[in-house]
């Protein structure tokens, strides 16, 4: 039968809801575009993961990850470029 749901939702982890929000709104994809590429259902699951994370993650309010000063990262040098730098940051947030 069209338009009957066959059971509750998917539940999708909250790392996964993340991760396609982000790339949504760090790059010019269209919600079609991601959907088909992280395997999901259609475009209407991508935006939904965009609204929730907007909802729950606002630009003032991203997850903070501490470092343990002791340890340095070569990686995150002063010379480092940007793009660099939001690379780095975004492979931590994951």
């Amino acid at each position: 039968m069209k338009g009957k749901s066959l059971g509750p939702p998917p539940i999708y982890a909250e790392t996964l809801k993340i991760s396609v929000a982000r790339e949504y709104l760090s790059t010019d994809q269209s919600y079609g575009e991601l959907a088909k590429k992280y395997g999901l259902k259609n475009r209407e699951v991508v935006r939904s993961m965009v609204s929730w994370y907007e909802r729950h993650y606002s630009q003032d309010q991203l997850p903070v990850v501490k470092k343990d000063p002791a340890v340095g990262s070569p990686d995150l040098k002063a010379g480092a470029s940007n793009t660099d730098k939001e690379k780095q940051l975004k492979e931590a947030l994951l």
